[in-house]
C-alpha cells in the first residue's frame, strides 16, 4: 500500500488544475457561441486561480512549484 504525503496530494491537485485550465481554454477557442465561450473562459480563470493558490501552498510546504 502506498503512503501519500500532503505534498504529494498538492502536486497532484496542481497538475489537475493546470490541465483543467488548459482544457477549458481550448474549449473556449472552439466554441462558436459567445455565451458558451464566456463560460469556458470563466472556468479557465477559476482553474488558473486554483492553480495559483495550490502553488503557493506547495511552496509553503517546502516543495517546488
Amino acid at each position: 500500500m502506498s503512503v501519500f504525503t500532503d505534498l504529494d496530494m498538492l502536486y497532484d491537485y496542481e497538475k489537475d488544475a493546470a490541465a483543467a485550465a488548459m482544457g477549458y481554454m481550448t474549449l473556449a477557442t472552439r466554441a462558436h457561441s459567445s455565451g458558451i465561450r464566456e463560460r469556458y473562459l470563466k472556468l479557465a480563470n477559476e482553474a488558473t486561480d486554483a492553480h495559483s493558490k495550490v502553488s503557493k501552498l506547495i511552496t509553503k510546504a517546502g516543495g517546488i512549484a
